[in-house]
């Protein structure tokens, strides 16, 4: 059970902190409003309870597959929102709007970060709720929710220093070109939802990467998390990443100047 626990967060909760760790990395340099972050985080718990509360419903919709896509759904929310959001920062790096809170970005950043909590800290609801009941179940339930957070929260900062060192010294917009990767991921959930309740058809394993990083590895994990990895896709499954990729290019007209991407500094003597 103590493995398991962890194993949870990293496989769900995980999320939550990168796009936290994300947004965090862009909020001083865009304005955005730290305090929008934290409604954003108590509306997302509050939407992650009403969720719990309402799974039983949402699952027998649709002949059982209700789930299955209202995730899909949020899914393709949060994938153009950040998009969306995305287009905002680009749009807003001037230095007057840089001194001033940029409310319109915030309130984005807001609502990506409450929908992106309410479906991952679902799972782990249910989960705790679940072995709740059981016998001595509590003590390893604990510590396996301190562990899983300290992996999750280390991860978090590892990720949010990493970003802040790629925008000082190669490239200014690298955090935005790393939420265009994570949106991109969720197209990749996406597909493996719509796979496992036959909407779509089943094609071909194109490769298998599992040699190089195992799927169900901590680093695969870390790779699933921030940019749905997925060892062993499908033709299809391929083909709509990298549609929803030329997609996000196109809509937010990044990257500007690639030709630029290290950062030279001019040594003046």
């Amino acid at each position: 059970m103590l493995i398991n626990t962890v194993l949870l967060f990293l496989s769900n909760s995980l999320v939550i902190f990168m796009i936290l760790a994300l947004l965090m990395s862009v909020k001083i340099k865009f304005s955005l409003s730290g305090v929008a972050l934290f409604i954003g985080a108590l509306i997302g718990v509050f939407l992650m309870l009403v969720l719990w509360l309402c799974i039983d419903t949402i699952s027998q919709m649709n002949e059982g597959t209700g789930l299955e896509w209202f995730y899909v759904v949020i899914h393709l929310i949060v994938y153009f929102l950040i998009l969306f959001f995305v287009r905002l920062l680009n749009s807003n790096t001037n230095e007057n709007m840089q001194k001033t809170p940029n409310n319109k970005s915030s309130l984005f950043a807001a609502t990506i970060f409450s929908l992106v909590i309410m479906l991952q800290g679902t799972n782990f609801i249910i989960y705790f709720i679940g072995y709740w009941s059981h016998e001595n179940a509590i003590n390893t339930l604990f510590i396996g929710v301190v562990l899983g957070a300290g992996i999750c929260i280390s991860i978090s900062i590892l990720l949010y220093f990493l970003c802040t060192y790629l925008n000082e010294r190669f490239y200014g917009r690298s955090t935005e070109f790393i939420l265009i990767l994570f949106s991109c991921g969720l197209i990749n959930k996406t597909s493996d939802l719509l796979l496992q309740i036959d909407s779509l058809p089943s094609t071909r394993m194109i490769f298998d990467l599992n040699f190089i990083v195992r799927e169900k590895s901590e680093f695969g994990y870390f790779l699933k998390a921030l940019f749905g990895y997925d060892a062993s896709p499908t033709i299809l499954q391929v083909g709509l990443y990298f549609t929803a990729l030329l997609i996000a290019f196109i809509l937010c007209q990044f990257p500007e100047e690639p030709w630029r991407f290290l950062r030279l500094k001019d040594v003046i003597s």
